[in-house]
């Protein structure tokens, strides 16, 4: 199985290089024993970069995780047992990591002021959209949710990464997520907290601390139907 180095701490999440033993090749496919590419899920794209080694080199164009993580490449294929050095697209990757992180903290405050679940979500490098349930915001409300995320992201929360048992995540009233969702074989959970705000089981890749992120601006609200409404935002630069 392949070890995901950003699963485990944020020296491994920051981690823009990294070396690795090629354990199977198909065409257009790389297995490796380790690596620091993330694989899409949970509303997040895969990151994409590079492999090289002696004589050889090759795009990462996408990774897919399913029982075992495979890196989609485009061009040549090193052989089994061969060392290759990876190196992320960083740019991709660390603005993923932004929306990840900012997307969690928008889903807690929607939580904490109107009772909204998050039943969905698309995160890109440049924009992200979550659907809410049950929630119908008004332009005030969304002004006053944006607001209060800003706070908090000013506030330089720390970000963690730990590991729990599901069956104590599941009494934890803290916790947001539906656990049910998940399959009954998952006994332990990454969590990732942010300070005292939020608390959510996920496998994505994060910022250490909220003071990264920017500020959030809302450009779009949807009403999607069955009391679902979907709130899109992008970015910015704090203000001076």
């Amino acid at each position: 199985m392949t070890e995901q180095l950003h699963m485990a701490s944020f020296e491994g999440t920051y981690t823009r290089q990294f070396s690795a033993t090629v354990e199977a090749v198909h065409p257009g496919i790389v297995e490796l024993d380790r690596t620091a590419f993330y694989p899409f899920g949970g509303g997040q794209p895969a990151d994409t970069g590079r492999l090289e080694w002696e004589g050889g080199t090759a795009s990462v164009e996408d990774v897919r995780k399913r029982n075992r993580l495979r890196h989609m490449v485009a061009g040549d294929l090193p052989e089994v047992g061969t060392t290759v050095e990876g190196a992320l697209n960083w740019e991709r990757r660390y603005a993923h990591m932004k929306m990840h992180s900012s997307q969690h903290l928008v889903s807690a405050v929607v939580d904490q002021l109107h009772g909204a679940r998050t039943v969905g979500n698309q995160l890109y490098a440049d924009k992200a959209r979550i659907d809410f349930q049950p929630l119908r915001l008004s332009p005030a409300q969304l002004s006053e949710v944006e607001a209060e995320a800003n706070r908090y992201l000013a506030r330089d929360l720390p970000v963690t990464i730990t590991e729990g048992e599901r069956s104590e995540l599941e009494q934890d009233p803290l916790v947001r997520s539906n656990l049910a969702l998940l399959p009954p074989s998952i006994k332990r959970l990454r969590v990732i907290s942010i300070g005292n705000l939020d608390t959510c089981p996920c496998a994505g890749t994060h910022v250490r601390s909220t003071g990264e992120i920017g500020q959030i601006e809302f450009t779009k609200r949807d009403n999607k139907g069955s009391g679902k409404q979907r709130l899109t935002y992008a970015l910015r630069d704090p203000t001076p």
